[in-house]
């Protein structure tokens, strides 16, 4: 923990901010272009599933285009957050390698550069919505909460995926696999109480995914039903999956120079 605390002295953050800056300035999305083509992708990607899914699965949600949009770019920043995560060190390795210092901060700086897109796509749908008069619930005051419960969750992830990515790489194609599989166990085209069963809602519980699309959904107003979320249930989870991360990060860091 004394290690974690040092980073947030000011030469660190300093570090943390040059880094993070730079890396999304290489990031796909880090140009204009780029960001419009991604968001273009997502409209795009939504009118595909409004055609194939809103008669079939989102019959009881008021706006089936906000409700897919919110499903859309919440499954992008996790895809993002996977694929950025397993390169982060592999990426970077001779500034890794070449410059004494702490590691886990170019992992942040990657984490922290996912999202920065991902805030202006919801700036982009905030507007849109607001366009249309979408008037949002009061569960909206939890959005800062939600969306520092959201980075702590990823970059938790990070560390566990950028370890991966350098000591396991032949893992990386398993959980490919396993990431499509759980994209249907998300809602993203869906409401996960169109199967009517107990377990199921359960199992639906357990997906830290689902809970961060429903509660999101939540706030617009969008969700087809009333979803009861416990935000410091969900912060204090973020937290344990980040220190988690970051333990076992720091587990097996001095193995990180000999396989890179």
């Amino acid at each position: 923990m004394r290690r974690l605390s040092s980073l947030f002295q000011p030469v660190p953050l300093g570090l943390l901010h040059t880094l993070a800056r730079h890396e999304f300035s290489l990031m796909e999305q880090g140009t204009v272009l780029g960001f419009v083509l991604s968001f273009l992708n997502n409209c795009l990607m939504l009118f595909i599933f409004h055609l194939l899914f809103v008669n079939s699965f989102l019959a009881s949600v008021p706006l089936p285009w906000l409700y897919l949009m919110i499903g859309i770019v919440q499954w992008n920043l996790y895809v993002q957050a996977s694929l950025a995560g397993f390169s982060s060190l592999v990426y970077r390795q001779k500034i890794v390698m070449g410059f004494a210092f702490p590691r886990e901060i170019m992992i942040l700086a990657r984490s922290a550069a996912v999202f920065v897109p991902y805030f202006f796509e919801l700036l982009l749908i905030a507007l849109v919505a607001a366009w249309y008069r979408v008037i949002p619930t009061r569960e909206i005051l939890w959005l800062p909460v939600l969306l520092v419960s959201q980075w702590l969750f990823c970059a938790g992830l990070f560390f566990f995926f950028a370890l991966v990515g350098v000591l396991h790489k032949n893992v990386i194609p398993f959980w490919n696999l396993m990431f499509r599989v759980l994209s249907f166990a998300t809602p993203i085209f869906y409401v996960p109480t169109h199967f009517g069963s107990p377990w199921i809602d359960k199992l639906y519980g357990l997906n830290p995914f689902t809970i961060f699309m429903i509660w999101m959904r939540e706030m617009a107003g969008v969700n087809g039903f009333h979803a009861r979320i416990q935000p410091h249930l969900v912060l204090g989870g973020s937290l344990a999956v980040f220190l988690a991360g970051y333990a076992l990060f720091r587990k097996f860091e001095h193995k990180i120079g000999d396989h890179l």
